[in-house]
């Protein structure tokens, strides 16, 4: 066996709490490597007198567990196992026998032992891992209510213009121009009240909204004002009512928290570049030496220093931008400045849901204590960080409830883009290892709450990476619906919106006729199916084919009353899917054409095109 690629460790995501009775367990070992891997241990109280030493005691085998690991996922490296476990007494210790023709391993905590040459050893739990207690406080928690959401990401500034009286200076003809950080068409919130029927009716349940506190900007992530909407957007008092008439049509509200910097003319940081070491807020930021500003100002005081100059600034920024200076959250005004914008709309105004900017270049500490107010005001808050890379440090409890989960969108990218859009290109089979890499990445509960997506702000419109290809388009929407945790829809790109990176934040087409209809009507059908069908949002899927030549795949998920067929040609030609035997037999329901279809050994797929087959009651079709 090869024993350098086994690997486990305790109260990780390789042993962490399910619920309040139940443990899931993990093992990763070198693919095909190892035929079967047995769990074993028991609790570690449990001790006995030595048969034949009475006055030695020693742990009782008979109370020993031998459960079977279940192969999980196999990655293009390694193989997943996996096994669910309630201990009676709700602690436990354990350990791994790994079994190979002839070869029979202990895997314990400190070493590896060949039970062939120390057959003794395989109940000595001082060897074994431990979970010294499953205490319910330890429990991942998150709102119910984000399982069943489906997200509508809204940039306001070019969303809709409901009312042109508050209108900056210059604006533009609505899509009259591309788009850039200082240009303006009028979005604002009374657009979005104006088209809240148009959301529900698309079956919308929840806005995330990129921010809308007063900043210079479009995009509004250079905060002047955390507790006053931009006054192009509207006003407080028309937040309260966007968000009344949002929860009047069931719809819940997630604002953007831009906590890692400020904009450039926040007061804290005016203060700052007026006053350099007199002022109260100098240490609210990052100086590195005086003077604070040592370049060029235009006339109204904004920053001539280009990005490049990226060794020049006496200052952290976010990246290497001037006019966002980097915040010390560690500071006691910083933390009440900012922590007191949470209460205040929280409180006031019942946002749903907080989505927090940058947030893995902000301290953990500052974002448990960020998790206790917003829980304490109301626990139904959910808290989505934008973390762009595998993100467990932040999902252990004690901080975020969820993250943007671009570990699904790449693998989608890679599989569907079209020639020279993305710097990847996967095949099937590499699509295949990505999902299962990032199922066994997180722990399942984890899974279930992230905020899934194909596109948004901060990347090139999904169908440009499709080479403006519909259909394409088409088959990553399936894929985000029928993936576990809550899918998202970038605006616009449900009518087939394009853009690439730096023209990704057009204005909506609002003209029918500039409209996919079609794509439209897809995309509600998806998420109604969705909402109708709770195997959708299962987390664990089984690959029942994967066809590396005619790059076709078919998964299945399942629950106690329903079966999910999904069936995806990844590739531009027709091809003749070859169904497994079993498969084969099976009477369905077609949910896109919602229609009973009796199976045939094969099924045609056209170019990118997929099927979405359901069967009743039926625990596992292979």
């Amino acid at each position: 066996m090869n024993l350098t690629a086994v690997y486990h460790e305790a109260k990780s995501k390789y042993a962490c709490m399910f619920d309040r009775d139940t443990l899931h367990i993990r093992l990763r070992t070198a693919r095909r490597d190892v035929a079967a891997v047995t769990l074993i241990g028991g609790d570690p109280f449990c001790w006995v007198q030595s048969q034949s030493d009475p006055t030695q005691w020693e742990w009782d085998k008979s109370a020993a567990f031998l459960l079977p690991m279940q192969l999980e996922y196999s990655t293009e490296l390694f193989d997943h196992w996996f096994v669910a476990i309630k201990p009676q007494w709700k602690r436990i210790r354990y350990g791994f026998v790994l079994e190979s023709g002839e070869e029979r391993i202990l895997y314990g905590s400190r070493a590896f032992y060949d039970l062939k040459l120390h057959p003794e050893l395989e109940f000595e739990t001082s060897l074994y891992f431990n979970f010294p207690y499953l205490n319910h406080e330890d429990v991942f928690t998150a709102p119910d209510w984000v399982q069943d959401t489906v997200w509508y990401q809204i940039f306001p500034e070019r969303y809709a213009d409901g009312d042109k009286s508050n209108n900056p200076e210059n604006s533009l003809a609505w899509g009259s121009e591309e788009d850039t950080i200082y240009k303006f068409y009028g979005g604002d919130l009374q657009g979005v009240i104006d088209h809240l029927d148009e959301l529900a009716d698309l079956g919308i349940n929840g806005i995330y909204f990129t921010p809308i506190f007063e900043s210079p900007s479009s995009h509004k992530y250079d905060t002047t004002d955390y507790y006053k909407i931009d006054p192009a957007f509207g006003t407080n008092e028309l937040f309260g009512e966007l968000v009344r008439q949002a929860h009047q049509r069931g719809i819940r509200i997630m604002l953007d928290a831009v906590f890692n910097h400020c904009g450039w003319f926040h007061p804290f940081w005016q203060d700052v570049v007026k006053n350099g070491r007199d002022s109260k807020y100098y240490d609210c930021f990052f100086i590195h030496k005086d003077p604070v500003v040592n370049f060029e100002v235009e006339e109204n005081h904004y920053p001539k220093v280009p990005y490049d100059q990226r060794g020049r600034l006496n200052y952290s920024t976010f990246a290497f931008v001037p006019v966002m200076p980097k915040w010390n959250t560690e500071h006691p005004l910083v933390k009440e400045h900012l922590l007191g914008a949470i209460r205040y709309w929280t409180e006031t105004y019942q946002v749903d849901g907080w989505r927090l900017d940058v947030s893995n270049e902000i301290p953990h500490e500052f974002w448990r204590e960020f998790r206790k107010l917003v829980k304490g005001i109301n626990p139904d808050v959910f808290i989505l960080g934008e973390n762009w890379d595998n993100s467990y440090p932040w999902l252990m409890g004690d901080q975020f409830d969820g993250v943007m989960n671009y570990e699904l969108t790449y693998p989608i990218w890679y599989l569907l883009a079209a020639p020279g859009k993305t710097k990847e290109t996967y095949s099937v089979t590499q699509f295949q290892n990505a999902v299962n890499q990032l199922l066994v990445s997180y722990p399942k509960r984890n899974l279930q709450y992230m905020y899934n997506l194909i596109d948004s702000h901060d990347s090139t419109r999904f169908l440009s990476i499709c080479g403006d290809d519909i259909e394409r388009l088409k088959l990553g929407y399936v894929l985000e619906m029928t993936f576990t945790g809550a899918p998202s829809v970038y605006y616009g790109s449900e009518v087939g919106l394009a853009g690439p990176d730096g023209h990704n934040r057009r204005c909506m087409l609002w003209n029918p006729e500039d409209q996919d209809l079609e794509l439209r009507d897809l995309v509600k059908r998806l998420i109604a199916l969705r909402k109708a069908h709770p195997v959708f949002k299962e987390v664990d899927l089984t690959w029942l084919a994967v066809d590396e030549v005619q790059q076709y795949f078919i998964f299945e998920k399942k629950n106690v009353t329903q079966t999910l067929i999904v069936a995806v040609n990844a590739g531009g030609q027709a091809v003749n899917v070859d169904l497994p035997a079993e498969l084969a037999r099976e009477t369905v329901i077609d949910l896109i054409r919602n229609e009973e279809v009796r199976l045939d050994k094969l099924v045609q797929l056209p170019g990118y095109g997929f099927r979405l087959w359901v069967v009743e009651s039926k625990s596992s079709i292979i």
